[in-house]
């Protein structure tokens, strides 16, 4: 990669080796896959938008997640001082839309940001995961891998 190209992803941190590869063939041609005219790597259709997010299944599932959405900004962000309250307030809102929609008891809604070698994450562009786990036989949630860092 040049110097004066930016990083959009980072394979290293791919949970499974078909993700990698997708996300190496992302990083060749060095377009960021959360930006509205790169959209063609992900599987799943837009579930809802509001202002200028949206919210959609995630593509890669997490083993243990019953259920796994990513809200995605349609401009390009990737510090956290980029969010504004706005943004924020429109992340929520689509989160607990999903949980009233899919009837989610419960779970998490994570974002990593910055430089990928502390986040662990995929994808540059800054996007939310909504996560909830599958219960055990007892009842309780199994553990979801969401590595940050």
């Amino acid at each position: 990669m040049k110097k004066s190209e930016k990083k959009v992803v980072n394979p290293k941190f791919a949970q499974t080796e078909k993700y990698r590869k997708i996300l190496s063939a992302i990083e060749s041609e060095n377009k960021c896959p959360f930006c509205p005219s790169n959209f063609k790597w992900h599987k799943n259709p837009i579930l809802k938008r509001l202002g200028d997010w949206f919210i959609t299944e995630n593509s890669w599932s997490y083993k243990e997640a019953r259920h796994r959405f990513i809200v995605i900004c349609e401009k390009h962000k990737e510090k956290l001082s980029e969010l504004s309250a706005k943004d924020l307030e429109t992340v929520l809102k689509l989160a607990k839309w999903a949980t009233e929609k899919y009837k989610i008891s419960g779970g998490a809604l994570a974002m990593r940001f910055g430089d990928t070698r502390f986040t662990g994450a995929t994808v540059c562009h800054l996007h939310f995961h909504l996560i909830s786990p599958k219960l055990n036989k007892r009842g309780t949630a199994k553990a979801v891998y969401f590595p940050i860092g």
